[in-house]
């Protein structure tokens, strides 16, 4: 391990305007600026985690948390907070496996 690393990012998500609200009602339809929005803060703070990590010269980072806050200071504001540990090889012919996700679809 070489260190704690962490990204984080703030964003403020656009306001739907009144004709598209009046239009969108009683109807479950996606909101595009938020979605976007939301794909856009995330990758902010996990880049932000990564470059910290690469300031280390890591190779990668383990044990990363993902958490997304909506605070109530702010209706249309979110929060992305990744946090994890970055690091490298114990020895130059040190293998890093990458991780495999096997989701299981039984109960």
């Amino acid at each position: 391990p070489l260190g704690m690393v962490m990204g984080s990012c703030v964003y403020h998500i656009a306001h739907q305007r009144m004709g598209a609200k009046i239009g969108n009602i009683g109807r479950n339809v996606e909101i595009e600026q938020f979605t976007q929005a939301l794909y856009d803060a995330r990758e902010l703070a996990m880049s932000r985690m990564q470059a910290e990590a690469e300031a280390l010269h890591a190779e990668g980072i383990v044990g990363v948390q993902l958490r997304q806050h909506s605070h109530t200071w702010g209706s249309h504001t979110t929060e992305f907070f990744a946090i994890g540990t970055a690091v490298r090889p114990l020895r130059d012919n040190h293998i890093i496996e990458r991780p495999t996700m096997v989701l299981s679809l039984d109960s």
